[in-house]
């Protein structure tokens, strides 16, 4: 008996052990279990507070953009840019010659870098589309040769003004107070190429919608970088110089011009020339067009743009064509104004064909 009841002792002893051993390994991993839920929520909170702090300062510095007025804006861009050269414009002269009122516009000179020259820049704008919110703009590419026909502010100021909206442009190398030489047509397509390349780095713009406009020579250099690269949304070409050979023939007063500028003769050149002339590549320009030509132009012949359009129609190329009677070069009638902005803004009326051309 007595050996019967040290045995059920040994017994209870045991199970009490056991028991104590189930409790404190219990409490242990309760005690664990609380630690890593208070550490889980302390890097949650923290992580919050973090992500917290991140939408705080992003607001405020989408806050501080928004509150720089328009010249600020401008310049604080050109600097981010990388353009530290740059100044204001007075537009006074410009609004008491032209009639207009400009109070609520601003621009600028600028310069910048292309394949190592100084290049010299205009820059104008409605201050209402500098208000920190993104938006379209218009690239221009203006006519002439070398000093013939160099741009000043008033050109970005008119379009600016005439469309309602930002307006860039440059004095291709070799023109006005730019470095370099002029190419007509050759390494200068460069210069336009830096322009759409500071575009998508201006706060302001929505790269997805940059267009181009060119007029006259302006019309080559567009042409050709339509070909070279697909960041333009749209473009409209007025008066376009779209084949060097037929201007080279036509015009016997640009022969020596050509010759300077492109190196040489068609004859003694012909890849040149063809590289200058969108009649023979019309099939490299994928973006939609809009194309005005006076039927009587003198400077470049109405059968250019018929050239280019029949070759851009066999290329099931996305175009319009319109034109009119009359001599005139480079004219922008107000009909004309109030096609081109509906044209860029995508208001086009329902009737307009893809490929449409308006006599």
């Amino acid at each position: 008996m007595k050996k019967e009841k040290v045995i059920e002792i040994g017994v209870l002893l045991g199970i009490i052990i056991l028991a104590v051993i189930v409790v404190v390994v219990a409490g242990n991993q309760r005690k664990n279990k609380t630690k890593t839920e208070t550490e889980n929520k302390t890097e949650t909170e923290t992580q919050m507070e973090s992500d917290s702090e991140s939408e705080s300062e992003t607001e405020t510095a989408l806050a501080d953009k928004e509150s720089l007025d328009a010249d600020e804006l401008v310049e604080e861009n050109f600097r981010q840019a990388g353009i530290t050269e740059y100044e204001k414009i007075d537009l006074e002269d410009y609004e008491s010659q032209a009639g207009i009122d400009l109070s609520e516009y601003v621009s600028y000179r600028f310069y910048y870098d292309s394949d190592g020259l100084k290049i010299e820049g205009y820059f104008s704008a409605p201050k209402d589309l500098l208000d920190g919110q993104k938006t379209s703009c218009l690239i221009y590419n203006h006519g002439g040769n070398q000093d013939y026909g160099a741009l000043e502010n008033i050109e970005t100021c008119f379009y600016a003004y005439q469309l309602h909206t930002i307006c860039i442009a440059s004095n291709y190398r070799g023109c006005g107070s730019s470095e370099g030489e002029d190419q007509f047509g050759g390494a200068d397509v460069d210069d336009v190429v830096r322009i759409l390349d500071l575009c998508e780095q201006f706060s302001y713009i929505d790269k997805d919608a940059i267009n181009m406009m060119g007029i006259s020579r302006g019309g080559m250099m567009t042409y050709e970088v339509l070909s070279k690269d697909e960041r333009v949304h749209k473009a409209v070409v007025i008066s376009g110089l779209s084949d060097c050979f037929m201007s080279y023939e036509e015009r016997s007063d640009m022969q020596t011009i050509f010759d300077s500028l492109v190196g040489g003769s068609p004859e003694e050149m012909p890849e040149e020339y063809e590289k200058r002339s969108a009649t023979y590549w019309a099939d490299e320009i994928n973006i939609p067009l809009l194309i005005i030509h006076a039927t009587g132009d003198e400077k470049v012949s109405v059968a250019q743009a018929d050239k280019l359009t029949e070759a851009l129609e066999q290329a099931g190329k996305t175009y319009e064509y319109i034109t009119f009677d009359g001599n005139s070069h480079g004219e922008i009638r107000p009909e004309d104004g109030e096609k081109i902005k509906a044209f860029l803004e995508g208001q086009e009326q329902e009737e307009d064909s893809e490929k449409n051309n308006v006599k």
